[in-house]
């Protein structure tokens, strides 16, 4: 924490004094084909796209969020027809990354993941995860904000990179990062196979009900929704048989 003290005596001011508004955010992930581009025809897989980019948007307040996609952003995009014989091949988020909304209490420590999968929606309910942050020093200015890298790791396996700025001092961040001394304006998850650029901040006075904790959807705890979508995903492959299937695209 030293090195934090030390940005903030540096800082051309401590903070924006503001406390609610929106932050919007593009994120870009990284077209995974696995297995299945190896045997794609060369002509079908330079068609596809290396990466697909959504807009998000984090809707907060000092101690509650929303986080999710714009209205602009397409939730299912076709990125070509009639491939050998009329196949149709389509990129989708796997794991909902399109419609996912994620809410996030930072005063009772509770965050509610609405997840769609298989056309069904799910309530992903529990309690906020506290990461172990580890401050590195850098500092790169985002927009009008100076901020500061930290780096996690997630599930033991996958690095990310937060960068945030004490300027706006609350504590969050998109999806279910938070825990930092200021707002997270980046992150860089797993070696850029999935980044999110804050690509503009306005503050302001929200409504009523800007900020509203999703309810529609089956509860479920994330070790159940983790191994629906193992065996969905089993049954998938099972079904197509080599004949069809989706561009997987990892999580975001």
């Amino acid at each position: 924490m030293n090195k934090v003290l030390i940005f903030l005596l540096f800082l051309p001011f401590i903070t924006t004094g503001q406390e609610s508004g929106t932050i919007s955010y593009e994120m870009t992930m990284k077209v995974d084909l696995g297995a299945r581009g190896a045997r794609m025809p060369k002509e079908i897989r330079d068609r596809i796209p290396k990466e697909r980019k959504a807009n998000k948007e984090l809707v907060f307040n000092k101690t509650e969020s929303i986080y999710k996609t714009s209205k602009q952003t397409q939730t299912d995009e076709a990125v070509g027809d009639g491939f050998g014989g009329g196949r149709r091949f389509r990129m989708r988020f796997m794991g909902g990354g399109a419609d996912r909304e994620t809410y996030k209490n930072l005063s009772s420590a509770q965050i509610v993941d609405k997840n769609e999968f298989m056309g069904k929606t799910f309530l992903i309910n529990g309690e906020i995860q506290e990461y172990k942050w580890k401050i590195t020093g850098a500092k790169k200015k985002i927009l009008d904000y100076l901020t500061m890298e930290a780096t996690t790791m997630v599930d033991d396996t996958i690095q990310v990179s937060a960068w945030f700025t004490p300027q706006i001092a609350i504590s969050n961040g998109p999806q279910d990062f938070h825990g930092l001394p200021g707002m997270i304006l980046a992150l860089d998850r797993d070696n850029g196979k999935m980044t999110i650029v804050a690509t503009e901040v306005v503050f302001a006075a929200l409504e009523k009900d800007a900020i509203k904790m999703p309810k529609k959807g089956k509860e479920v705890t994330q070790e159940e929704f983790s191994e629906i979508r193992r065996e969905k995903s089993k049954e998938m492959r099972g079904r197509r048989g080599g004949r069809e299937g989706a561009v997987r695209i990892r999580r975001g």
